[in-house]
């Protein structure tokens, strides 16, 4: 039930259309793959619950459409996002390079430093590979993240990497969470409710 969760957090999927953002949701939640799955329309999520610390904590993983007409929803959805999964194609040399443009929305919406992962999807074809390895470790290295190379088809690093961001994340929001309740408590109260009696409480 929702009152026993103690926190909820905001991951979004980015990446140019087709990488298989939702065919790595689709792996992780419901452990199928679909070889020619319904292209996404606008946003789509789908919920998993945590215990990290003895707490529940309830994770949000929302799909986001890589086409550019709907690139101002994704938007939308980033600016609340704690998280974010970055996707590319590692048989497409142009996914890769087009991370470029989501670290820019990263930058313009003040999330840079934002927790991440970066997943080199459909491993599986390593006969069609564009992308080199080292150069996808190489990217990661340069923004802070982690780097998995995975395949939804096969299900290789999908939970690890998903599972990952989510326990990131959290550590993360758990300090800025303890943060603000600490500055909560920090508060000054000036009690006039008798004439010529000024007190103050603080709450710490």
């Amino acid at each position: 039930m929702d009152e026993d969760i103690s926190l909820t957090l905001k991951i979004i999927i980015l990446g140019s259309s087709e990488v298989g953002k939702t065919s790595i949701l689709d792996r992780y939640f419901q452990n199928i793959f679909r070889s020619n799955p319904l292209s996404t329309i606008g946003i789509d999520f789908q919920t998993k619950f945590f215990k990290f610390d003895s707490r529940k904590i309830k994770v949000n993983y929302t799909d986001t459409a890589g086409q550019e007409k709907f690139h101002a929803i994704s938007i939308n959805y980033l600016k609340a996002a704690n998280g974010v999964i970055l996707v590319f194609d590692v048989t497409k040399q142009q996914t890769f390079d087009a991370l470029e443009d989501w670290l820019k929305d990263l930058k313009e919406n003040n999330k840079l430093d934002i927790q991440k992962v970066l997943i080199g999807n459909k491993v599986d074809l390593e006969e069609y590979r564009e992308v080199k390895k080292e150069d996808a470790e190489n990217f990661a290295k340069s923004i802070g993240c982690n780097y998995f190379e995975g395949s939804a088809k096969t299900g290789q690093n999908i939970n690890e990497a998903l599972d990952e961001i989510a326990r990131i994340t959290y550590l993360a929001m758990k300090d800025v969470k303890k943060e603000e309740e600490d500055k909560d408590k920090d508060v000054v109260i000036i009690d006039k409710s008798k004439k010529g009696n000024t007190k103050k409480k603080k709450f710490c």
